[in-house]
């Protein structure tokens, strides 16, 4: 059983359905340490500062947004917290639409939608009215500190949700490619016969990673024939701290500086 990764309710008008979140993906990114080559020793990330000529603890490091040439907003650890919006205890559907017609752009992450004892009722219900009627439950909450858009549907079996960019979040096809070129009606019926003539089901079983598959392969091979060492853990000395909060604040301080420069 994949592990959860949020806990709370599906809801919608006066319905409340108990709910785990689990991602649908498998974790298979080829993951490698750094390691010190003379020693295979793990190496350690660390902050330094070249003005100073030494490394930085954690909690003396900020972090600054560029908002002009060597222009920056500075913003402490504490007022981040502060912008943080608190976590959701509900998915709150707040409108259903046609799955369909959700253009594939929006799409990003996928997740399993699974019902707690005492649930499972009320879940098959609502899962099989969603089948039945395509549409989508669009809902916004908050996971992992970041507000999230998403579109709840019926899969087989389960309920699936769907993150989804925000429409700020995509580029507009006409900025990519303002052009609309006229196509000849005999080129058209060219292409359309080879499209016809390789036309069939998406089989996704069929499609491999192959370079994931080498890689493994080669690691496997590796291990067998005993090319394997002994690491020792080091304990991570101060200033050699995790820098996914920081990036996600740059991601969120990104966001609000931007729709500040639009209504500018």
């Amino acid at each position: 059983m994949p592990a959860k990764i949020w806990t709370g309710t599906l809801s919608f008008v006066l319905v409340s359905i108990p709910v785990d979140l689990t991602s649908a993906l498998r974790r298979d990114r080829t993951s490698f340490h750094l390691m010190h080559r003379t020693d295979n020793m793990f190496l350690q990330r660390r902050m330094f500062c070249p003005r100073d000529n030494t490394f930085v603890p954690r909690e003396h490091i900020v972090n600054g947004y560029e908002t002009a040439k060597d222009e920056y907003v500075v913003v402490r650890e504490e007022e981040y917290k502060a912008l943080e919006p608190r976590r959701s205890q509900s998915i709150e559907i707040s409108s259903f639409v046609d799955y369909g017609k959700i253009d594939s752009i929006y799409f990003d992450r996928p997740y399993y939608v699974l019902p707690q004892k005492g649930g499972l009722k009320a879940y098959q219900m609502l899962r099989r009215v969603m089948r039945q009627s395509g549409k989508a439950g669009i809902a916004k909450f908050v996971l992992h500190s970041r507000e999230h858009l998403v579109a709840v549907k019926a899969g087989d079996r389960v309920l699936e949700m769907i993150m989804l960019h925000f429409h700020d979040q995509i580029r507009e096809r006409r900025e990519i490619f303002p052009e609309r070129p006229k196509a000849k009606a005999a080129g058209v019926r060219a292409i359309k016969e080879e499209i016809m003539k390789a036309a069939g089901h998406y089989e996704p079983e069929r499609y491999v990673d192959e370079r994931r598959r080498r890689i493994l392969e080669f690691l496997e091979e590796k291990a067998k024939q005993g090319q394997t060492v002994s690491v020792e853990q080091a304990e991570e000395e101060a200033g050699a701290g995790e820098l996914e909060e920081q990036e996600d604040l740059i991601a969120v301080l990104e966001e609000s500086l931007a729709k500040v420069k639009t209504k500018d």
